[in-house]
């Protein structure tokens, strides 16, 4: 409760956690669905904007998610991004756990079409450059390219975003 407190302090949306035990979490239900399936529609920019941000703002805040894929991010009917699977967060200001979290963005969204994955990968660097004033973790795209072996539906659209050049 405390740390999800701080998370809305800073600025992250998060669902209400009605009662945590050892065995079982109960959070509020959020209308909508997973950042993921919104990539295809107009508001794909604002709401990759809008995740970015919150990853900069965490950032910011000394802590990291460890695994930002964008199906742990859900949007309400408000068309406001939430961050949901927060087990995994922690403490930390190092390069690699930073760019871990931003090449595993990336990664999640590597299997989009590549017109839509420019706009979207774009617009999450824009966000979490506007909170962090700071360059993109280098590590990123290396993460990035790892990770989304695991990740992505469609190894086509994954082999033509990592070779094209024009990385967002």
């Amino acid at each position: 409760f405390e740390f999800r407190n701080k998370l809305k302090l800073i600025g992250i949306n998060t669902p209400k956690l009605f009662s945590i035990s050892y065995d079982e979490i109960i959070e509020e239900y959020i209308k909508g669905g997973n950042l993921y399936f919104y990539f295809h529609t107009e508001q794909a920019n604002d709401l990759a904007f809008q995740a970015g941000k919150i990853t900069g703002l965490l950032h910011n805040n000394g802590f990291v998610f460890n695994d930002n894929k964008c199906q742990n991010y859900l949007v309400n009917e408000d068309k406001e991004v939430i961050r949901i699977d927060l087990g995994f967060i922690q403490k930390s200001e190092s390069v690699f756990a930073q760019s871990m979290d931003v090449g595993s963005f990336l990664a999640s969204i590597l299997d989009l079409k590549p017109q839509i994955y420019r706009k979207v990968a774009k617009e999450f660097l824009s966000g979490y450059l506007e909170m962090t004033n700071k360059k993109i973790p280098y590590l990123s795209i290396i993460i990035r390219n790892i990770l989304a072996l695991g990740f992505v539906y469609s190894h086509d659209n994954m082999i033509q975003n990592m070779l094209n050049k024009r990385i967002p």
